[in-house]
């Protein structure tokens, strides 16, 4: 697992932070009421995450995406293992300033659960290898989360056909 502070050039978090409420959500999941959403970035945006995930954590692999996800207060993403077609699993924390990180299982015995807990810190990326790893987030604040996500995906580019330039 790899944290990093300051991922994004400051230009770029302010910029996105600044779109986060013009962004096309679509709803995408829903715990008890509360809403989980995700937004697409555009291909520019996407250019610089990617240079500065290049520059800052390592070269990326297979297929690179990145969106927005958008939490409501109270929403739960109960403890999951990323999909196997997940090479590297990404997560910056945007906004609020103070919020609920991401959540590793470290044990689990009968009725007990032990976490090791990335604390929630604005423009902190945190990235890992996917290799089954068990974690949770949850939105426990009055407050909407806002977090980055980068896929890095088994490249898919053989089932796409790629538009002709004339």
């Amino acid at each position: 697992m790899k944290v990093v502070d300051d991922f994004l050039y400051d230009s770029l978090y302010n910029n996105i932070k600044d779109r986060l409420d013009s962004l096309s959500y679509q709803l995408v999941d829903e715990y008890k009421g509360s809403g989980k959403f995700e937004a697409s970035l555009d291909a520019e945006t996407q250019g610089s995450i990617k240079d500065c995930y290049s520059q800052k954590v390592g070269n990326p692999v297979g297929y690179f995406d990145a969106s927005v996800v958008r939490c409501e207060p109270g929403y739960q993403y109960n403890i999951h293992a990323d999909h196997p077609d997940k090479l590297v699993s990404t997560v910056v924390y945007l906004c609020p300033d103070k919020g609920n990180g991401t959540l590793f299982l470290k044990n689990q015995e009968g009725n007990t659960t032990t976490f090791c807990e990335v604390i929630w810190l604005p423009n902190r990326l945190v990235s890992w290898v996917n290799s089954g790893q068990e974690h949770m987030y949850e939105n426990t604040t009055s407050d909407v989360r806002y977090t980055l996500n980068i896929y890095q995906k088994k490249d898919l580019s053989g089932f796409f056909v790629e538009p002709i330039n004339e």
